[in-house]
């Protein structure tokens, strides 16, 4: 544990920390004692990369790309998971940020070669340094667009104290089915905190993408789901549930980039989506009401990610 990140966070983030309840496993840990949750996270900073990313939505990443923090571990662990390097609880974190001055430093850089928006990746289990982070930001005169990336699996409570924090959500909504969330995510009531977390979500921002003169995204909820091989039921249950539960005037991001990262121990998870898979849920997303959709072409299961090993990005999946 860095002891130095403690003057960074307030009284009541340190609280927070001490009996850890910021995603909805509410473990309880004392992470400033050193005691580790679901997360294997402390109170370190634990950011695994911090690098302009071009491979966002076009509204995020615009023609400069958008400056991705990418927080090590996740309260969620897919199995299927293309940021396997630093997502998996079973590792050591990777961090390659010792002080919080290097954190500031590195995204300020970062800022000058992209759009002016910040994307915290993975940030459920690390919100109080989220928020130091942006503190020691506006500290500095610098503000950017603030955009929360996440998997869906979040504590509703924690989400409300961020309504005046967070510029844009980019959840994901995974599964309906249990089975499903259980086997691949280790998150068998994913359905039941996701769809309420995303109803605070859409209670904070709304249907529609706010954008300045210049076209620049200043607050949104873009809702993503990505459609996995022999998985088109369920995902058609997902897509009728955001139409019921929030509203078809959501903006959606429906991605057919699933690419195996090695070999899983489900049939189905070790090939690609079928371009037919993919196309009738599009289908269905259109006939639901849905009419503000991002989608992708198959190729892009090709497209470029973060390499977390070398600090750049991989050209091929």
């Amino acid at each position: 544990m860095n002891s130095s990140i403690l003057e960074y966070l307030t009284r009541q983030e340190i609280e927070s920390l001490s009996s850890c309840s910021l995603c909805p496993r509410n473990c309880e840990k004392n992470r400033i004692a050193g005691e580790r949750g679901f997360c294997n996270i402390d109170v370190s900073l634990s950011i695994a990369l911090i690098i302009n990313h071009k491979g966002e939505e076009p509204i995020l990443s615009k023609n400069r790309g958008i400056t991705n923090l990418f927080f090590s571990h996740c309260n969620c662990q897919c199995i299927f998971c293309q940021n396997y390097k630093i997502s998996s609880n079973k590792q050591e974190a990777k961090s390659l940020y010792s002080t919080m001055d290097e954190v500031i430093d590195r995204i300020i850089v970062t800022l000058k070669t992209s759009e002016n928006v910040l994307g915290f990746v993975s940030p459920t289990h690390q919100i109080p340094i989220m928020k130091a982070i942006i503190r020691e930001l506006h500290k500095k005169g610098v503000f950017p667009t603030i955009v929360y990336n996440c998997s869906g699996y979040e504590n509703v409570e924690v989400l409300k104290e961020l309504d005046a924090i967070v510029d844009v959500y980019l959840p994901d909504m995974k599964y309906f089915d249990k089975t499903l969330s259980k086997n691949y995510s280790f998150t068998p009531n994913y359905y039941e905190i996701a769809i309420q977390s995303l109803k605070e979500m859409y209670r904070q921002k709304g249907s529609s993408i706010l954008t300045d003169k210049n076209g620049d995204i200043e607050s949104g909820l873009i809702i993503r789901h990505l459609l996995l091989p022999d998985c088109l039921e369920d995902s058609k249950k997902v897509l009728d549930a955001i139409a019921w539960e929030l509203s078809p005037n959501v903006t959606l991001s429906l991605m057919s980039q699933y690419n195996p990262p090695y070999v899983l121990p489900y049939e189905n998870l070790n090939k690609k989506v079928s371009r037919q898979e993919y196309e009738e849920l599009l289908e269905f997303a259109l006939d639901l009401g849905f009419h503000k959709i991002y989608s992708q072409d198959l190729s892009s299961t090709n497209s470029v990610i973060p390499d977390f090993d070398n600090d750049t990005f991989i050209d091929n999946i």
